[in-house]
């Protein structure tokens, strides 16, 4: 069978294109004349007529049907799964512009409170005196839950003087008591007095960590540090305003904590599983006891809940704003069993099936408010 060539094809299809666009204006000037009979006569042949544009595949119609552009901005945690959903998601929809950055997830509320951005990533829940604020300007949330991660505690790759920390450990070399500690034998005594599994050796103690802004700071004080500082401030020991010493390396940029960790031989500090567990040919990712013994983190461990220093990753949506076709389209595809597949390609782990339904459901519902 000969094949027609790609030029002949295209003219072919051009002039059925201008055959269908001179049948429907000649329609429509009828109309103005004719019945309302011949109005059904001329849809009906307009319809016949346009038939041949059916050869077009329901992808491409789609590829053309969506265009638009869309801004998200919050954790640098969440980033790298954003960054691959809109990847994919371009390939299928490649008229709609993305722009994702990864400020951290205070940022990303207040960038939403000032109604700067749809869409904005958070490592933790959104705070009540967050969600107030972004009320406050009139703009109500959609909330869902797109994965889970943990937290990894760090220190430089060749660091044999380490495998393990509890989290009074963690308090006594970390935690604002610890202010001024210039090497691990600092802490020493502090630890000692907490019930700690130091002693600790003489190394400098330099520590790299996120900074106030993100939510990886965030829920590192909550979940690791939390509990004993709390217990501190009661017995009149620590700053009640204040978790983690001030005089820390805190960096946005999680690749800049990995390459201070990395730098230095008795470093420490966290950051979220994924970065770390990319860079295992730089850092050394300690075990944890949050009190049934030292755990690694692992995808598996964090799933389990084995691990001790885990957290849900959430996305925001500006309601007002999830009609636009492009924003609809897109959050679609990430709560959809394709856009799933990319929070285990970022690196972390799937939510049950139970919390990835509830958030399904708050997108179909447009559900506004914290709901987890």
């Amino acid at each position: 069978m000969r094949k027609t060539p790609l030029s002949s094809r295209r003219g072919t299809k051009l002039l059925v294109a201008l055959l269908i666009a001179f049948a429907l204006i000649a329609a429509a000037c009828g109309s103005d004349d004719d019945s309302s009979d011949g109005d059904g006569g001329t849809a009906t042949a307009a319809a016949t007529t346009a038939a041949p544009a059916d050869d077009m595949s329901d992808d491409m119609a789609d590829e053309m049907s969506i265009s638009g552009s869309i801004d998200v901005t919050g954790s640098s945690t969440v980033e790298p799964v954003t960054n691959l959903l809109a990847e994919a998601f371009s390939e299928k929809h490649p008229d709609v512009a993305f722009s994702v950055a990864g400020p951290g997830s205070g940022d990303g509320h207040k960038a939403a409170a000032a109604g700067e951005v749809p869409i904005w990533n958070s490592s933790r829940q959104i705070k009540d005196s967050e969600a107030e604020d972004i009320n406050a300007a009139g703009i109500e949330f959609i909330e869902l839950r797109v994965g889970i991660d943990g937290i990894s505690v760090i220190t430089a790759a060749g660091n044999d003087s380490i495998d393990c920390l509890n989290f009074e450990d963690l308090y006594s070399l970390v935690g604002i008591e610890s202010t001024g500690f210039d090497s691990w034998a600092d802490a020493n005594s502090l630890n000692a007095e907490l019930g700690g599994n130091g002693p600790f050796g003489d190394g400098a103690l330099e520590i790299f960590a996120p900074g106030e802004e993100s939510g990886t700071f965030d829920s590192f004080i909550e979940i690791a540090l939390e509990g004993v500082w709390e217990h501190r401030v009661e017995e009149g020991h620590a700053d009640e305003n204040f978790a983690v010493r001030p005089d820390y390396n805190a960096s946005a940029n999680d690749n800049v904590i990995i390459d201070g960790i990395a730098g230095n031989q008795y470093s420490l500090g966290w950051v979220g599983f994924a970065f770390a567990d990319e860079n295992r040919d730089k850092v050394k990712l300690v075990e944890v006891d949050g009190g049934d013994g030292c755990v690694s983190p692992t995808p598996e461990t964090i799933a389990s809940a084995e691990f001790p220093i885990a957290r849900f990753l959430y996305t925001y949506i500006d309601a007002a704003q999830a009609s636009d076709p492009a924003i609809k389209a897109f959050v679609d595809f990430m709560l959809s069993d394709e856009g799933q597949t990319y929070v285990v390609d970022a690196g972390y782990v799937n939510l049950d099936p139970a919390d990835l339904e509830q958030s399904r459901s708050n997108w179909a519902n447009l559900t506004t408010g914290k709901t987890f």
